[in-house]
């Protein structure tokens, strides 16, 4: 029977830093004010060194108001340290919140939930009242018992109008809402333009000559090795991001990894013609044309250290892994060029995932309201606001003065048109790429397809697992690797 027990639904929780696999875009996530690794790292470093008694956060993190004022703990707060700039705006935003809601007071909590550290904090009434997690996790956290639903406000405020479908679908749970949605992403190919130039693959006017299928990665995967030297095509080997990358390229080839039920069970389903021939694209990449990178245990700050000094000439990503290209490795905006993902048998496809904001069990209506506040002063409701506006220039100019680079989002978790007019309104002042060699990742032909609901980071897992024994066995039977781990991760977390 599936297994209920309380530390496997914990455990599955990661930081909003980890873009799934996120996988994710943790990494942060395109388009949003997401702490970079760094700041999650000091962050948590910080959160160490605290030494407030159980007893004390409890206190602050609970329903209780100090005299006439309602007190929220929000988690997720950026480090001084760690990213002055962001921090010195979301200072900003707490002076702001105290003029529009003077009543309430904001205590700043800059812990990120992490897999080891969720558990602990959720079971001993620490968690924040208001914090975020990855938009696989919200299953786990909602059977958990330690989130409340916050239906009521959502419908009240236009968040269940507003709100993409597929992102609905992540927040729901037998039809109540559980959180607010703060970032979204889509994920596209991101191209090496100095290799590209090298290899001959720059049309007259700038443009570049990206492949536009999966068959054509290889090519020009062939080129870029055959007329520079370096390694065409790259992606991750190691760590749970390497199977969630490799999502898109199973979808494009129209394997489905798990299928739900009618009685909403679900199964495992990895052995079938379309994973193996996804697989084999990987398989081939190595063994049979050699336009891999020599490192077969790469994780995603080794592709992106080869994206940024001009040793890799194509990878997936999501747009905001070029900030540490750029602040970490001096790559220069102009070297950044972009796709939508090849096209497979089936057709495009994009993972899509985020970030959300959930509340704790204890939060009172009085602080979800004063929450629900908050994300829409700082740009995270259903409509923007002059106030919020200002607080995404904020953001914006705290980027540009940090020199990262800045494009108008490609995936936006909100439908409503007039708002992504405006939210594009806003940006394009700021926005500092070459557009001749950026294509916009999204467009009418690619189908987003949201991250699995249950065991998203145990599936990661296990393709990483089947990742490395294509990558490091010329002589595996692909078929029989996947009929193998599909009867244990069946096993193992679906029965």
């Amino acid at each position: 029977m599936k297994k209920k027990i309380l530390s496997v639904l914990l455990c599955t929780v990661i930081t909003a830093g980890m873009l799934a696999g996120c996988g994710s875009s943790t990494s942060d996530t395109t388009g949003s004010s997401a702490q970079t690794e760094a700041s999650q790292e000091a962050a948590e470093s910080a959160a160490q060194t605290e030494t407030a008694s159980e007893d004390d956060t409890q206190t602050e993190a609970s329903a209780e108001t100090d005299g006439e004022k309602i007190v929220v703990t929000i988690g997720d707060f950026p480090n001084k340290e760690a990213d002055p700039a962001l921090w010195e705006v979301y200072q900003g935003y707490v002076e702001k919140f105290k003029e529009i809601r003077p009543d309430v007071e904001i205590i700043q909590d800059e812990k990120s939930y992490s897999v080891d550290s969720f558990a602990t904090t959720a079971a001993t009434g620490q968690l924040a009242n208001l914090f975020r997690v990855a938009f696989t996790e919200p299953q786990a956290c909602i059977d958990s018992g330690y989130v409340r639903d916050v239906t009521d406000i959502f419908v009240e405020r236009g968040y269940a109008d507003g709100l993409n479908d597929d992102v609905m679908e992540m927040l729901t749970a037998d039809g109540k809402y559980y959180g607010i949605p703060m970032t979204g992403y889509s994920m596209g190919m991101w191209y090496n333009v100095n290799l590209f130039k090298q290899a001959g693959l720059v049309n007259e006017d700038g443009t570049l000559q990206y492949p536009t299928t999966w068959d054509e990665v290889i090519e020009t995967a062939q080129i870029i090795k055959e007329k520079t030297g370096q390694a065409g095509f790259g992606f991750q080997g190691m760590g749970n991001q390497a199977g969630w990358v490799m999502q898109n390229l199973d979808w494009a080839y129209g394997a489905e990894l798990m299928v739900e039920e009618e009685d909403g069970s679900y199964k495992a389903t990895f052995a079938t013609p379309e994973l193996e021939e996804a697989f084999q694209i990987y398989y081939d990449m190595k063994w049979k044309y050699d336009v891999l990178p020599a490192n077969t245990q790469m994780e995603r700050a080794d592709v992106v250290r080869m994206m940024a000094t001009d040793q890799l000439g194509m990878c997936v990503c999501a747009e905001d892994w070029w900030d540490s290209a750029v602040l970490e490795y001096g790559m220069d905006l102009t070297n950044i060029g972009c796709s939508p993902l090849p096209a497979g048998p089936a057709g495009t496809y994009s993972l899509t995932g985020g970030n959300l904001m959930m509340f704790s069990k204890d939060t009172t209506d009085e602080q979800v309201e004063a929450l629900f506040d908050w994300m829409e002063m700082i740009g995270n409701g259903p409509v923007l606001s002059d106030v919020a506006k200002e607080n995404l220039v904020d953001q914006l100019e705290a980027k540009k003065a940090d020199g990262r680079p800045i494009k108008v989002p490609s995936f936006d978790v909100w439908k409503d048109e007039a708002r992504q007019a405006d939210l594009a309104a806003i940006y394009e002042p700021y926005v500092n790429i070459d557009p001749v060699v950026q294509v916009p990742m999204m467009n009418d032909q690619v189908r987003m397809h949201p991250e699995y609901r249950v065991h998203s980071q145990d599936l990661y897992a296990t393709m990483t697992e089947c990742i490395q024994e294509v990558l490091t066995n010329e002589n595996v039977d692909i078929m029989q690797l996947l009929t193998e781990k599909e009867s244990d991760f069946q096993k193992d977390f679906l029965d």
